[in-house]
């Protein structure tokens, strides 16, 4: 670039309207752009070292312009406009508020005196008048010859075919017009020039079609043209408004200053901001065209882990040789898959194979390339190279160079011995085990093998200036049409395209993939923290298991030890139940012995019913605290049975009806259901209806006592039954409510001599949620209660199979029935017997299951009609002796009535008596009319009835 003092300029006259000269200097460089003015201060003056005053503040027209004067999306500033007075700052001190906005208005607020300064100005004529202009220029600019890229007569590489062109100019850059002038004449090339007046019109003549080409500038150029020629043209300077020359001298000294130290300061900078590479549109051939239009899709071999080549992370593709190819996928219509080999070599074979179109990577010159039937495309990269040598190796001697298989390599020195290994890292390997000296290799590579495995042995010798080339290669003899596209879509490559295929796969962050041993050696401090840690872990890790398994065991063993708990209760509630109901049923049969005996004085008979009605409420005790202990113990079961709803109700209004008029309250049942029959626990949902009817009559005076029975559809096959007992009566505190279903409390403002546990509400809620309800309650003190419950049962479509009830038989209806009983117990034994005798019926007695078994044996068959089975007895009990009797080899074994008779009353008794072969179960304490009604009953099934002389 030349420099020209302003005075030595060519002389012009001097345009008659300021604002269109300026027009015309200005378009050569920027492209006017209307934005609405904004004025923003930068700081961009260095520190003064010789300690003076802060610099003034200059205000700085600055429209903007590609490359001239830029402003960023962060709000900072750039280009070449800027970075000199950037430069110029460091010498003069200058602070800077940079205005911008519309051309126009900023040179007429410049001239005007506005503002300071102003860069990219033309020197014309008489312009010396308008602007102080200073000994140096900024630079100098490039006349461009631009044609559309649809154009395939031009070629920028033959200036003939310039000739007969028509070349669109603007008439008052006459400077331009000279300079273009002068390149046709030294091209011997004949075209003709067409004038226009005005800047728009000249602009579009060229996308109109006026002309061929345009003569123009940086600015000018779009992305659909192309540049057929470039040549120098106009300086152009800093210069500053006419009342400021005080600025114009500083600005003198300071790029006198800048050029001193560094005269390529100017070229650097257009350098950086236009491109003297001009990427114009690819000219295919005819052929290389149809080549194309076949949209071939071409095999490239690669190595799958080569970094910074070809890699892949996350499951996609990076590295410089994909951004090569989408490249040249852009500029042709070809398409690429890649197929993966392990070496270099096997690289070179999948192609030879067919297996492949072309190598991706190719790492040697044309020399080798020819010696090894390849043809080398250009290179689209260049890589620095670095020589790594083991570190006991000396470079007098000849030494051993290691090469990837695939590779020819270039020693160190003459005489060198090339050892081959199939892949940097094996090389790498070699020279580190002394197996080689050294290996050179990309700058690049070293990283990637080094985050993989360390190295301990090896020294890092840099090669300066020494590059190898990436290029593709084709086998020979090559696909000259393949060739050939490949050659123009490479040459096509713009500098910043190639420089950022290198950058931007070589500063990009990739996932290490660091092996153990690279880590020890790389940090060895934080693998021997990490060791201590891990160690330090484990060893919790053992204490906390060994204290886990002691837990465990503890838990285990206090699980155990609850377990036993809990069956020792159980046994222990099953032996009371067993021995508080034996003597309770000699309380009870003899109570009723004496009040059957007529002999009893009406005092006698008082008490013994006082004895009858404290015998009942201590066996109601007694059931509640069995039932709660198999609720506590998950021993309670729900049965799922058919019944029938109506007559369940009826027995519970027959139970209650007189209790409710002994208090003087009315019972009434509102029960609205359409099913008859449901499948449920009809004995548990009579427990429960009984427990709260019973509190309700209880604790109710002169009031009203109300059971609702509510059926609601359900899901299908299923109804939702709705129990509700309401009361008028004392009502329960709001503090109580929380408490009355725990076991053993009742409400705080109930009668205290008011009989009763407090387990009959923990009970009725428990039976309540095993059935899938909830029951609640809602009461007010001196208003009453009312405790209600939903729960959806299947409706049964069969009739009621519930148990029986065992009306009393009639009057000699027993008479003559032969009986034995098994019962261990004398006092049990006599009162069951009288009981029996009283209806004249024929028993004998058995005091264990043996004594029972043989008297059955030794009889004739049919001679019993019933058997009572007492459980527990001595020698044999009831379940074993049931057992073979049923064994026996005579007819009536299996036909005979046996009735199990014991104080064992849980539902697994039942159940066990069952499976022994018993038909009826009669729970002791038993009253009266229920050992009668039993007998009653079964009698009906009985084979040996006695006759009628016989009952008589």
């Amino acid at each position: 670039m030349f420099f020209f003092r302003a005075e030595d300029a060519k002389k012009e006259k001097i345009m008659r309207n300021w604002w269109k000269l300026f027009i015309l200097g200005i378009l050569t460089l920027l492209v006017s752009n209307l934005m609405t003015p904004l004025t923003l201060f930068a700081e961009n003056a260095a520190d003064q070292n010789d300690g003076e005053p802060e610099g003034e503040v200059i205000k700085v027209s600055f429209p903007i312009s590609p490359g001239l004067n830029e402003v960023y999306e962060d709000g900072t500033y750039g280009g070449l406009v800027y970075d000199w007075l950037h430069e110029i700052a460091k010498y003069t001190g200058w602070k800077y508020e940079f205005v911008t906005g519309d051309p126009d208005t900023l040179l007429t607020d410049f001239m005007a005196g506005e503002n300071d300064i102003m860069g990219g100005m033309y020197y014309y004529d008489g312009y010396e008048a308008m602007f102080n202009y200073p000994e140096y220029v900024m630079g100098s600019n490039y006349n461009l010859l631009i044609y559309p890229q649809s154009d395939t007569s031009i070629k920028s590489f033959d200036y003939t075919t310039l000739n007969g062109k028509r070349i669109g100019v603007l008439r008052k850059a006459t400077s331009k017009i000279e300079r273009l002038q002068k390149f046709l004449n030294f091209n011997n090339l004949e075209c003709e020039l067409v004038y226009y007046d005005d800047a728009a019109s000249y602009t579009q003549c060229l996308d109109n079609g006026e002309v061929d080409l345009l003569l123009g500038s940086d600015v000018y150029l779009k992305e659909n043209y192309n540049v057929a020629a470039r040549f120098e043209a106009d300086s152009y300077y800093m210069v500053t408004t006419l009342n400021r020359p005080d600025l114009c001298e500083q600005l003198n000294e300071a790029m006198n200053a800048i050029y001193s130290a560094d005269p390529n300061f100017a070229d650097k900078l257009y350098e950086k901001y236009f491109t003297a590479d001009y990427a114009n549109a690819i000219d295919f051939t005819e052929e290389e065209m149809a080549y194309l239009r076949s949209s071939p899709t071409l095999r490239v071999a690669v190595l799958k882990n080569n970094y910074p080549l070809f890699y892949e992370e996350n499951g996609e593709i990076h590295g410089i040789i994909p951004a090569c190819l989408e490249l040249i996928e852009q500029r042709t219509t070809l398409h690429f898959e890649y197929v993966y080999a392990a070496t270099y070599k096997e690289m070179g074979e999948l192609v030879k194979t067919g297996q492949a179109d072309l190598i991706g990577a190719y790492l040697d010159n044309d020399t080798v390339a020819d010696q090894t039937g390849w043809t080398r495309t250009p290179a689209y990269a260049q890589l620095d190279m670095v020589a790594l040598m083991n570190k006991q190796t000396g470079t007098s001697q000849p030494m051993r160079m290691a090469v990837p298989s695939g590779l020819s390599g270039t020693p160190l020195q003459n005489g060198d011995t090339i050892l081959t290994y199939d892949s940097y890292e094996k090389c790498l390997d070699a020279v580190n085990n002394g197996k080689a000296d050294y290996v050179r290799l990309p700058a690049s590579f070293v990283e990637d093998l080094y985050s993989r495995k360390y190295y301990a042995n090896l020294n890092l010798i840099t090669m300066n200036n020494v590059q190898e080339e990436i290029a593709f290669a084709l086998p020979s003899p090559a696909n000259v049409l393949l060739y050939s596209i490949f050659s123009k879509s490479i040459h096509n490559f713009s500098t910043s395209e190639s420089e950022n295929l290198i950058s931007e796969n070589l500063l990009k962050v990739r996932q290490s993939t660091a092996t153990l041993e690279s880590l020890v050696y790389s940090n060895p401090m934080m693998v021997v923290l990490f060791c201590a840690g891990l160690i330090a872990l484990a060893a919790l890790g053992i204490l906390i298991y060994y204290r886990f398994q002691l837990k465990t065991r503890m838990m285990r063993l206090q699980l155990e030890k609850a377990v036993e708990t809990s069956q020792a209760k159980s046994d222990f509630l099953s032996r009371m139940s067993h021995e508080i109901r034996t003597p309770m049923n000699a309380i009870i049969g003899l109570t009723h012995l004496a009040l059957m005996s007529e002999e009893a004085t009406p005092a006698l008979k008082e008490n013994l019913t006082k004895i009858e009605t404290s015998s009942q409420f201590l066996l109601t005790l007694l059931n509640d605290t069995l039932d709660m202990s198999k609720i506590e113990n998950e021993k309670m079961q729900i049965l799922a049975q058919p019944f029938a709803l109506g007559p369940l109700l009826d027995h519970m209004l027959d139970i209650f009806e007189m209790q409710a008029e002994t208090n003087g309250n009315s019972l009434l049942f509102d029960t609205q259901f359409e099913h008859a029959c449901f499948c449920g626990d009809a004995m548990r949902i009579s427990q429960v209806l009984t427990n709260l009817l019973s509190n309700a009559c209880k604790f109710t005076s002169h009031g009203k006592v109300t059971l609702k029975v509510r059926e609601s559809a359900g899901q299908e096959g299923r109804s939702i039954l709705y129990f509700s007992v309401q009361d008028t009566g004392i009502g329960i505190n709001e503090s109580d409510l929380k408490k009355i279903f725990l076991s053993f409390e009742q409400g705080g403002n109930r009668d205290q001599k008011t009989p009763g546990t407090g387990l009959g509400l923990a009970i009725s809620r428990s039976l309540v949620q095993l059935m899938g309800g909830e029951l609640e309650v809602r009461s007010e003190v001196g208003k009453g209660s009312e405790f209600f419950f939903s729960i959806e049962l299947p409706i049964s479509e069969e009739a009621a199979l519930q148990e029986p009830e065992y009306a009393v038989p009639q009057k000699g209806q027993l008479e003559g029935l032969r009986i034995l009983l098994a019962e261990d117990n004398d006092i049990n034994a006599e009162i069951a017997i009288q009981l029996l005798e009283r209806k004249k019926i024929q028993v004998d007695r058995a005091e264990n299951g043996q004594i029972a078994l043989n008297l059955f044996a030794e009889h004739e068959e049919g001679y019993y009609d019933i058997i009572l089975m007492d459980i527990n007895m001595p020698v044999m009990d009831g379940l074993t002796a049931a057992q073979r009797l049923r064994k026996l080899p005579r007819s009536d074994a299996q036909t005979v009535l046996i009735i199990a008779m014991t104080a064992n009353t849980f539902q697994e008794d039942r159940e066990r008596a069952k499976a022994a072969g018993m038909n009826d179960f009669l729970p002791k304490p038993f009253e009266v009319d229920q050992l009668y009604a039993v007998l009653g009953q079964n009698d009906l099934n009985c084979k040996h009835a006695p006759s009628a002389a016989e009952k008589k």
